[in-house]
């Protein structure tokens, strides 16, 4: 019944198509967190402009000094019909700094996007990593597989003539099986990925991708990357530089606006004397706590993002040598394993299993030579996976290039 499931699912599975890495790199440009969080830019740049607004002057009609009585306009000299109009006029300047600070809030939330965009194109990187590990791994699985088999043969026969017990037929049976459920376990492993990647673009349809369309060549010049496109850096920068501005803006408030006022008053004119006009300034009496505040806030907001600024800036050199120390240790060991290790382990499976076909060598040993290379290629591949995450965090970090060509 298992098997039975597996098929089906492999089946369904085997429809899914398999794009490019350029493709699936295009769909982030219709990406909808992408896309809401620009919509996020536009609309801070409307606010913007908003920040630095005076306001709409303001109109008004008043009907003043009508007797209580009548209500009657001819009857006092002091009725009449009064039209004004007054405007918010700042002298300090702080609006425009205002609207300053905003735009470059704007810039912060636009270099946090483009941020985005990057670390999900670092997502696709490292999908095609692991895609590549389980591929490589299954292949191993597979090849071992098919040794174990053609060696059970073997020892059915060695089994007949009395070279071997029993106990080896059963014991390599049981790790034939146990390479099939390993080699079920890597194909579940691999539709699982494919899911992953899917929830990673946004996408209503399994995505998968092809290995051959990645531009591994792109991790061999880590070490020479340009550092141009580090949108974290950016987007501290810009935060650093907006809430300058708003200190800048509340140092000004301290100027209060003032409030312009005009007036005309259109009476019954029974005195002769005609229609009235009038002026008027209105000033707010800065007693309050409200200004105060705010400055200190802005203050204390501006010494927050200057931390972050000079943390991030601090800090990023000690992730990159980090990275670099690593880099080189897998190296390293990939070096060691690829050249010694791997080496021997095939000659000592070799060797034993041409032993035990002539009936020299256990079958424990054969097991035993069989695993320890299977554990070697296993180990290789995952420091090849291993080392490739590395330099590609490392070209995230250093804000260098995932893609060739161009960025998102």
């Amino acid at each position: 019944m298992k098997g039975i499931f597996l098929v089906t699912f492999l089946l369904i599975s085997s429809f899914t198509h398999a794009e490019s890495f350029e493709e699936l790199t295009q769909r982030l440009e219709s990406h909808e967190l992408l896309k809401s969080q620009l919509s996020k830019v536009e609309a801070m740049q409307e606010k913007a402009r908003q920040s630095g607004s005076w306001g709409d002057p303001m109109l008004s009609v008043s009907a003043v000094n009508f007797p209580v009585k009548s209500l009657s306009r001819n009857e006092s000299m002091m009725t009449g019909i009064q039209f004004g109009l007054s405007q918010r006029l700042s002298v300090s300047g702080k609006y425009g700094k205002l609207e300053e600070s905003a735009i470059q809030q704007a810039k912060t939330q636009k270099a946090q996007t483009m941020q985005l965009s990057r670390e999900f194109l670092k997502g696709i990187w490292e999908f095609g990593i692991q895609k590549e590990r389980l591929v490589n791994e299954y292949k191993v699985l597979k090849g071992n597989y098919d040794w174990i088999e053609n060696h059970l043969k073997i020892t059915k026969r060695l089994y007949s003539t009395g070279k071997v017990p029993q106990q080896a037929v059963l014991d390599i049976q049981i790790r034939k099986s146990e390479l099939k459920s390993q080699i079920d376990q890597n194909k579940y492993s691999q539709e699982s990925l494919k899911s992953q990647l899917s929830v990673l673009l946004s996408s209503e349809k399994t995505l998968d991708i092809d290995l051959g369309t990645i531009p591994w060549k792109l991790l061999n010049s880590w070490q020479k990357s340009n550092s141009d496109q580090d949108y974290h850096e950016l987007a501290l920068k810009h935060n650093l530089q907006a809430s300058d501005l708003k200190v800048d803006a509340q140092n000004r408030n301290y100027f209060p606006d003032i409030t312009l006022g005009f007036s005309y008053t259109e009476r019954n004119d029974i005195d002769g004397v005609g229609d009235f006009v009038g002026a008027s300034i209105t000033i707010p009496l800065p007693t309050s706590d409200t200004r105060y505040a705010a400055k200190k806030e802005a203050v204390f907001k501006k010494v927050e993002a200057q931390k972050q600024y000079r943390n991030y800036l601090n800090s990023r050199p000690n992730i990159l040598k980090k990275l670099t120390f690593e880099i080189m240790d897998v190296s390293n060991q990939l070096q060691v394993l690829q050249k010694e290790t791997l080496k021997y382990s095939k000659s000592s499976r070799d060797v034993t299993a041409k032993s035990y076909s002539r009936g020299g060598a256990d079958y424990v040993e054969l097991l035993r030579s069989e695993l320890q290379y299977q554990n070697q290629l296993i180990k290789e591949i995952n420091l090849i996976a291993n080392l490739k995450t590395k330099k590609i965090n490392y070209l995230f970090v250093n804000g260098s290039s995932l893609r060739p060509g161009r960025e998102l």
